[in-house]
């Protein structure tokens, strides 16, 4: 046996396979509805046995045309395919077909002792099943399909009129009944697929207008943002430091757009996390300093100690851009269990903390003093040429 792995093969944009597949009515290679050969495709078996096995289960009082029957009702039939068997299959196939019918008439004969008159109208009532099952099939959109399917409704009701004539019984509200039952249950074997059809439309077409929708609102943020920035970096080219923040600004709308935009709502803008972005947003624009938030747990509303941390955190990074002497700096928040947790690392130059110059106090005062102030607590780790990490605790 080889070991060798099956190469890749990319699927075309828009065709790819979804992990759980979902069962379709084949029109490859299909008799009647494409019950058999969908499910022979779904289950990847040869679709010899499954048709063995829905014959031999129509043999049990028609327990096999029966569950064909509620497929062929509740599931869809795929949208392509290369249309119907060869006229040679097709012959064997319908005289599968009329094996199972014959055999689950003759085992409904021996199991009810129904006589052949009796079961004359039934078999109208499939033959007019068939035609307006295969009619919804094909849309009911055309003439000649609501033509079929009248037709086929008008055989319906002549084989239960039928039925109910022969119905061996002079007892007047036994055979009222008998009607009324046999009607309703011929609506609701013509409602029932329509409908069915109708809501699975409805689904497809609800589905269109919000995938046209989102494409919609992509294109024209795509307009409003991305392609607006790359105009301005155009026209100056000539700025370096210029094009470069305008970069910088737009990867940080783009980012939480695509990433965060479905917690952005008017009722969540003065939220922690949404404060903090903004936070290392202004200083990333001020100072030229690349920083990437990443943000954990559930974000809360902000509060005034909350906000002290925000404003250390943002502090913190001043303090980056200015001593650091580095391009990005880290920021790492979690709220986890009551308690906001906020990191600030950069690789940088580092500093000791036990012999701070004077004048150099920022992080002593704007940072450790604002958030113990608040209720909080700071822990700065730092060293000569390896960085330094502030550490920031707050009960939310």
């Amino acid at each position: 046996m080889s070991n060798t792995p099956t190469p890749y093969t990319p699927q075309p944009a828009g065709q790819a396979v979804p992990l759980y597949p979902t069962f379709t009515r084949s029109r490859d290679g299909r008799v009647v509805a494409g019950v058999a050969s969908g499910l022979a495709k779904h289950l990847n078996v040869s679709v010899f046995w499954v048709r063995a096995l829905l014959i031999f289960a129509a043999l049990l009082s028609g327990a096999g045309l029966f569950a064909y029957a509620l497929i062929w009702i509740f599931t869809r039939i795929e949208k392509k395919g290369s249309g119907e068997a060869s006229t040679s299959k097709r012959w064997v196939s319908w005289c599968l077909v009329l094996l199972a019918i014959g055999g689950a008439a003759a085992s409904v004969m021996l199991s009810t002792g129904f006589a052949v008159g009796t079961l004359v109208p039934i078999g109208v009532v499939g033959v007019g099943l068939l035609m307006v099952w295969l009619a919804y099939d094909r849309g009911v959109e055309s003439g000649p399909n609501l033509l079929i399917i009248a037709t086929g409704g008008v055989l319906m009701l002549v084989a239960i009129v039928l039925i109910v004539m022969n119905w061996s019984t002079q007892d007047g509200f036994v055979m009222a009944l008998v009607a009324v039952v046999l009607t309703l249950v011929g609506v609701a074997a013509l409602g029932v697929p329509l409908w069915v059809r109708m809501w699975d439309q409805l689904g497809e077409e609800r589905a269109e207008k919000a995938a046209a929708a989102e494409r919609a609102d992509i294109a024209s943020r795509l307009h409003d943002s991305v392609l607006q920035t790359l105009a301005l970096i155009q026209k100056r080219a000539d700025d370096p430091a210029e094009v470069a923040r305008l970069a910088r600004g737009q990867e940080r709308e783009l980012r939480q757009w695509l990433f965060d935009s479905q917690d952005k709502t008017p009722q969540t803008t003065g939220t922690v996390f949404t404060a903090l972005e903004r936070a290392c947003g202004e200083v990333e624009d001020i100072y030229a300093l690349r920083i990437v938030p990443v943000t954990v747990g559930t974000d809360e509303a902000l509060t005034e100690k909350t906000q002290a941390a925000v404003m250390a955190v943002r502090e913190a990074l001043v303090n980056v851009a200015k001593h650091a002497g580095v391009e990005t700096a880290d920021v790492y928040a979690e709220i986890m269990l009551g308690e906001l947790n906020i990191f600030v690392r950069d690789r940088g130059a580092g500093f000791d903390p036990d012999n701070i110059p004077d004048g150099h106090h920022g992080l002593a005062e704007s940072v450790q003093g604002r958030v113990e102030r608040a209720g909080g607590k700071v822990r700065i780790k730092s060293e000569i040429g390896e960085g330094t990490e502030v550490a920031i605790t707050m009960d939310v």
